[in-house]
């Protein structure tokens, strides 16, 4: 159905019927429900489900053994996030789920002396975008000091400390 077909048939409902069709949406669709919960939702309904959220990024990176670690799921963590970035309506909300995507997968790195490539690329990737939304939201003053402890981990690799303060250094200042 195009656009202009739809246009067409929501003109042609009256108020009532107007009101049952997205009714019916929010109870059928569940990409309108978690909109409507986003757009008009408390921000106590917000912080629960990032919350909620960023419980499932921590299982992401969750192993039992230290001597043979099993490595991230990095494939569920980048769709954990691309659903909530689809989602999310203010930019400091999403900044500060990417900035605890990137503290976690920078923990298991060194809680486990864990290395890989793809570890290393995601927790790259995850502190650039935060510390882009935190830019693009004025909100440098809400997370310098989270930022700055992250950068200053002394146990993580020289390399990957390096890239993590340039990106500061880039975006901080």
């Amino acid at each position: 159905m195009r656009k202009s077909q739809f246009l067409k048939h929501i003109e042609s409902l009256e108020i009532e019927d107007l009101k049952e069709e997205i009714t019916l949406l929010f109870d059928k669709v569940k990409g309108v429900k978690e909109y409507y919960k986003m757009e008009l939702g408390s921000d106590e309904d917000r912080l629960k489900m990032y919350t909620t959220l960023k419980k499932e990024i921590t299982k992401c990176f969750v192993t039992r053994s230290y001597r043979k670690p099993r490595r991230p799921r990095i494939k569920k963590l980048k769709a954990l996030l691309k659903e909530a970035h689809k989602n999310s309506i203010f930019d400091h909300e999403m900044a500060d789920v990417y900035l605890h995507a990137s503290e976690a997968g920078l923990y298991f790195n060194m809680e486990y002396d864990f290395y890989s490539e793809t570890l290393r690329n995601n927790i790259i990737q995850c502190f650039e975008k935060s510390l882009m939304l935190i830019s693009s939201s004025m909100t440098k003053d809400l997370f310098e000091e989270r930022v700055q402890k992250h950068v200053s981990h002394k146990r993580t690799s020289f390399d990957l400390r390096l890239d993590l303060i340039k990106l500061k250094e880039e975006y901080f200042n």
